[in-house]
């Protein structure tokens, strides 16, 4: 074993507890929690009774839009899971545990990977469970993966927003709405049918909408899979770069 992956697993020893502890002593976060499972919920059995009503009173077909809604719901698990880590973040930064650590025996380096790998992790996790409970764009066991993979991406993405940009909780709680609108800004690339769509490329988001898109209608993405990765790994290193600045500041 290496000493970064080491490290990285005496962190996660470390700091997993201590954020168990923390979540369970704070109602929004658990809140955010079960609000998770209550959008599985209306998710499987609310839209499809709204399409159903939609079909009977107004002759309109809802069917043909559901890889739309489930590339909406895509960004569900990995923003929650951000907005979680991110209140903790700046939870530690108001009570100087981030400056603290620059100076213990364990790497910054360790503890950053770990915040940031842990919603990334439970982004992807979430989103392999829930989306095939949702059920409304099924897709292969393999398709599912690479969706996830791109879509977890969302989670570092949200925790990273609010740590740089948020001056507390109460900031906080405006910024998950910023971050929310710029992340379902690609969802209007979807009435795009040209290679203007690619324009909403330039929002880490896109891709993992887009590969939902295609893998529900049976089209090849793998194109679209790959430089999707390059794109959000590149805007997660901008962003680290970013935040490590901030927190040596």
């Amino acid at each position: 074993m290496t000493s970064t992956s080491h490290n990285l697993l005496t962190a996660y020893r470390v700091f997993g507890p201590v954020d168990v502890k923390n979540i369970r002593r704070e109602d929004l976060l658990m809140w955010m929690g079960g609000l998770m499972g209550l959008i599985v919920v209306i998710m499987r059995y609310g839209v499809p009774a709204v399409s159903g009503l939609l079909e009977t009173r107004l002759g309109f077909d809802l069917t043909p839009y559901y890889d739309l809604l489930m590339s909406f719901y895509l960004f569900i698990p990995g923003m929650m899971a951000g907005t979680v880590i991110g209140f903790l973040l700046l939870d530690e930064r108001d009570e100087h545990t981030l400056t603290a650590l620059l100076v213990t025996p364990l790497p910054i380096g360790a503890y950053l990977a770990y915040r940031f790998t842990l919603p990334l992790i439970l982004g992807f996790a979430v989103t392999c469970v829930t989306y095939p409970l949702v059920g409304l764009a099924p897709i292969s066991a393999v398709d599912l993966i690479v969706v996830a993979g791109l879509a977890s991406f969302g989670g570092p993405f949200a925790a990273l927003f609010l740590a740089v940009l948020a001056e507390n909780k109460i900031t906080g709680l405006a910024l998950t709405k910023v971050w929310q609108g710029i992340g379902m800004i690609p969802l209007l690339a979807y009435f795009v049918g040209s290679d203007w769509q690619l324009l909403a490329g330039i929002v880490p988001t896109y891709w993992s909408m887009k590969v939902v898109w295609l893998a529900a209608a049976g089209e090849p993405y793998a194109w679209h899979a790959v430089v999707g990765l390059g794109v959000n790994l590149a805007v997660l290193w901008l962003a680290l770069r970013r935040f490590s600045t901030i927190l040596h500041r």
